[in-house]
């Protein structure tokens, strides 16, 4: 923790989640307007103090809809990423730990999903599937495990060589100890760092397809769906665009200067 705290720009991110993550559970109270209320005599007005963020086409208060997005945004990237961990830790440990036939078949079903760009993979997922926030979730962590996996996998092949593995292995415990109880705390470490970067990833994601009309649909607040209400008064009303591409911004780069911190941290190269 102290090697944390002196990493300024790691702490920096973790103020700025820590934050995040209040506005998220003190919505109601952070809020100054119901995100869903319509006052279409009030529409498209620039920042005040009636209205911080200004107001959108339909009157709604551009601040609480970013603040009720904050919500949005953080389940999907946990979520999301807690599923493509889940995935790629057990699929990566299974590959590196057994190997022969078993890691050749989960190793070459990794290079065939890693053959279709992720975007395009998840657009064509989610084509059949009603586009709401709980299959949004699922498709990202789905199909973005991929990498993790063949990161465990590489951990698990030098873990597997060690004493204490072969002496484990001598003594008869079963697999299932083994790979919980020796292998998993040492692989834990780069799969904290992968996962922190991961949520970030999420989140474009999940505002990419929210622009594009395949994420969380309106009107639920999301800071995609806000970006694409806006695109067609970034002339006339310039809040609509700028306020919600700064909470993308801040929010990604939150979490992408934890996981560069938590790299330095866990890298056993690095000095203490």
């Amino acid at each position: 923790m102290r090697r944390l705290l002196r990493n300024k720009l790691a702490f920096a991110g973790l103020l700025m989640i820590a934050g995040l993550v209040v506005v998220a559970l003190l919505a109601p109270l952070a809020a100054t307007h119901d995100p869903l209320a319509q006052d279409v005599i009030h529409r498209l007005q620039p920042p005040s103090g009636a209205h911080l963020f200004g107001t959108d086409d339909l009157g709604r208060d551009v601040y609480s809809r970013i603040v009720y997005g904050t919500r949005v945004s953080l389940l999907v990237g946990v979520i999301a990423v807690g599923i493509s961990v889940l995935v790629g830790t057990v699929l990566g440990m299974i590959s590196g730990y057994w190997g022969r036939w078993v890691d050749t078949l989960i190793m070459r079903g990794v290079d065939i999903m890693l053959c279709f760009p992720t975007i395009f993979l998840i657009l064509m997922v989610i084509s059949f599937l009603e586009p709401n926030i709980a299959n949004v979730m699922v498709i990202i962590g789905l199909t973005s495990w991929m990498g993790l996996t063949r990161l465990v996998r590489g951990e698990c092949l030098s873990i597997r060589e060690r004493e204490y593995i072969l002496g484990a292995r001598v003594l008869g415990l079963p697999t299932s100890r083994i790979l919980l109880v020796h292998i998993l705390p040492n692989v834990i470490s780069p799969v904290l760092v992968s996962a922190t970067l991961g949520v970030g990833g999420a989140i474009l994601t999940e505002s990419a397809l929210s622009f594009l009309g395949l994420g969380v649909q309106p009107p639920t607040a999301s800071w995609g769906n806000m970006l694409a209400a806006g695109k067609d008064y970034i002339h006339m009303a310039w809040w609509l665009s700028v306020y919600p591409g700064v909470a993308i911004l801040v929010t990604v780069l939150a979490f992408n200067l934890l996981g560069e911190g938590l790299r330095d941290l866990l890298d056993p190269r690095s000095s203490s």
